[in-house]
C-alpha cells in the first residue's frame, strides 16, 4: 500500500492479512521464545507478525503512530492517529479475561468450548457478533478435531 491508500478499515484489513500470512506460514514450526516479565513470553511468530502489520500501516499512514505489544511505540506522540497492534495474543494475563467479560465480551476457548486454564488454554474474546465470526474463521482454518 502506498501512503494514504484506502480507508482506515482497508488499511487495517491489509495489515491483518499481512500478519495472518506470517502466522500461517509459521504455524506448527518450532519457534524461538523470548521471555518477558511475569512469566509471559513472545515468540518469533509474535515478533514477525507484528513487524509485517506495522510495515503495512507505516506504508499507508506514515504520519500515524503505532504501539505494538512487542516493539513498543513508534511515531510522534502527538500524532492524530495511533494504531494498537497485538497480532497474536498469547498472554498469561487471567485478569485479561475478567476485563473482557466486564466489557461485555463473549469469552470461550478458540473452538467455542468453555475456557481451560493452564498450558494449552487458548482464548477467543470479542463482542457476540465478532466472536461468532472469529470462531467461524478459526473453524475454516483448522483441521477437524478428533
Amino acid at each position: 500500500m502506498t501512503a494514504n491508500a484506502g480507508t482506515d478499515a482497508e488499511v487495517a484489513v491489509a495489515a491483518a492479512r499481512a500478519g495472518a500470512a506470517v502466522l500461517r506460514a509459521m504455524f506448527g514450526s518450532a519457534l524461538a521464545r523470548y521471555d518477558k516479565s511475569g512469566g509471559d513470553f513472545a515468540t518469533a511468530a509474535d515478533l514477525e507478525a507484528e513487524k509485517a502489520i506495522t510495515e503495512v500501516i507505516q506504508a499507508a499512514r506514515p504520519a500515524d503512530a503505532i504501539t505494538g505489544e512487542e516493539s513498543g511505540s513508534t511515531g510522534a506522540d502527538g500524532a492524530e492517529r495511533r494504531w494498537l497492534v497485538d497480532p497474536l495474543c498469547g498472554t498469561l494475563n487471567a485478569a485479561g479475561i475478567a476485563l473482557c467479560r466486564a466489557a461485555g465480551c463473549t469469552v470461550t476457548g478458540i473452538h467455542g468450548e468453555p475456557l481451560r486454564t493452564g498450558a494449552g488454554g487458548l482464548v477467543a474474546a470479542a463482542d457476540r457478533q465478532t466472536h461468532a465470526a472469529l470462531l467461524e474463521m478459526i473453524r475454516d482454518q483448522t483441521p477437524p478435531r478428533p
